[in-house]
């Protein structure tokens, strides 16, 4: 098969396209996929570093998350050869073969394609996590998320919007700006000015942070009384703070979602996220695609992420 990996890890550089084995099974659980697409992701830039808490040893094949098509499942794992299924692996989506555990495989809904699959699994999955889980959004809420127009935060417009919600964005371009209204934000913002905008607005209840830094620390003090801010990741580099009495006088909650770390702890919610946004692709949403590569072109894609270039998600596509 072939495979991207990372033969030193300095960055989309050190990346090959190999002609490899199909590597064996992990264990006697994980189903064998024929890969058609695989997402590209901020978590894939830092892998291909080396700066993840996670650090394979070279050559490693990156990439979290796949769709294509099951081509043996073993008994009572619930699929069968020829299941169009997406899924979430820890590494080896980068390839045209991959070994998916089958509590991390859930059916491909019949509406999207193999792109649209692989667009969907980290962040709709995330973003439902965040959102339902974590922030325990309501219908009518006021949303406000933060780097709306990347494939992350679109897709916490999307989910957000389609929840009920009504959603304010923050956004770096005009590009990014137009993607977030696409997403469903009812009022978006440039990078300049938006917190005094959302005070004057009354403030949110619930606020999604992708990018941590002056963001998370500012859109504290954009929350309504009893608000909840999500953090979701730190793609700005800078880890925030926030002192307790703020929480206190304000009465507002800070809680983290890492959505991988949830799945390793909580049985089943993979699949049951999957049957959660299916709902809501019934209902008509459809994953943000900026571009899509072709296998051998990763390290162009994982460049336009480290750029941030990219408006919505980046897919390899591999046959």
């Amino acid at each position: 098969m072939r495979a991207l990996r990372v033969h030193d890890p300095t960055g989309p550089e050190g990346l090959r396209l190999d002609e490899i084995d199909v590597p064996p099974a992990p264990d006697d659980r994980a189903v064998r996929v024929a890969v058609h697409a695989a997402g590209v992701g901020f978590v894939d830039t830092l892998m291909v570093r080396g700066r993840y808490q996670v650090r394979p040893a070279v050559p490693f094949v990156p990439g979290l998350e796949v769709a294509g098509s099951v081509e043996v499942a073993p008994d009572g794992s619930g699929f069968a050869r020829g299941d169009p299924v997406v899924g979430h692996v820890m590494g080896g989506g980068f390839a045209e073969t991959a070994w998916v555990p089958a509590d991390r495989l859930a059916p491909l809904h019949p509406a999207l394609d193999a792109v649209q699959g692989a667009a969907s699994v980290v962040n709709h999955q995330t973003a439902l996590v965040a959102l339902q889980r974590r922030a325990r959004l309501r219908p009518g809420e006021r949303v406000l998320v933060h780097g709306a127009g990347g494939g992350l935060g679109s897709a916490v417009v999307q989910v957000a919007a389609a929840l009920g919600a009504e959603v304010v964005a923050v956004a770096g371009s005009d590009e990014r700006r137009a993607l977030a209204r696409r997403a469903g934000a009812t009022t978006v913002h440039g990078p300049d000015g938006w917190a005094d905008a959302v005070h004057a607005a009354g403030g949110v209840d619930v606020v999604v942070v992708p990018v941590g830094g002056a963001a998370f620390e500012q859109g504290v003090g954009c929350l309504a009384p009893e608000g909840r801010i999500v953090t979701v990741g730190f793609t700005s580099g800078r880890i925030p703070t926030v002192t307790a009495d703020r929480l206190l006088r304000r009465n507002v909650a800070v809680v983290g979602c890492a959505w991988r770390e949830l799945l390793d702890v909580v049985p089943g919610l993979f699949a049951e996220t999957a049957r959660r946004l299916d709902r809501l692709v019934d209902a008509g949403l459809r994953p943000l695609v900026d571009a899509t590569f072709d296998l051998a072109d990763g390290a162009v894609a994982l460049r336009r992420i480290e750029d941030r270039a990219a408006a919505g998600k980046i897919v390899l596509t591999t046959r």
